[in-house]
């Protein structure tokens, strides 16, 4: 007996299963808010005294736990930023963003904790981090539906 092979059906699967998780690859907005959250502690750590480093490095790992544990129970898989496909740019968005404000902090202002400068820029990375994690979330779920992730 010979199994007939139809591609035209297989690629239509593929196609039905991309649409189907890419409408399932959601997160509620406390997830991409924690995203802006952690960039903000990276950022005080570099800003306050050395004992207090490590807790809040304690904080953010315990942060990046927290994620990828909701993310194994909502999605049965742990969603890690670094994806291929056009989720780079964002990524590389980030990237600049926290670098441009570290920067910032270290080098321009003498004392961090005390400026307002600081906060305002806390206040930044914050909100965008939030806002990159967002679009990261779009751009991810559109190269799902296209097939391209």
């Amino acid at each position: 007996m010979t199994e007939e092979f139809d591609p035209t059906a297989s690629l239509a699967a593929v196609r039905d299963t991309d649409a189907k998780i890419a409408q399932k690859m959601r997160w509620p907005l406390w997830r991409h808010a924690i995203v802006g959250v952690l960039m903000a502690l990276m950022l005080l750590s570099f800003a306050v005294p050395m004992g207090w480093q490590v807790p809040i490095i304690v904080l953010v790992l315990a942060l990046v736990f927290l994620i990828i544990r909701d993310d194994k129970k909502r999605h049965g898989m742990f969603v890690s930023g670094y994806q291929r496909g056009r989720t780079g740019w964002v990524i590389a968005v980030q990237l600049v963003l926290f670098l441009a404000v570290m920067f910032i902090s270290t080098e321009m202002i003498s004392d961090p904790l005390t400026s307002p400068a600081f906060w305002g820029l806390q206040a930044i990375l914050l909100v965008g981090s939030t806002v990159l994690s967002l679009i990261w979330e779009k751009v991810y779920r559109a190269d799902i539906q296209a097939g391209r992730a």
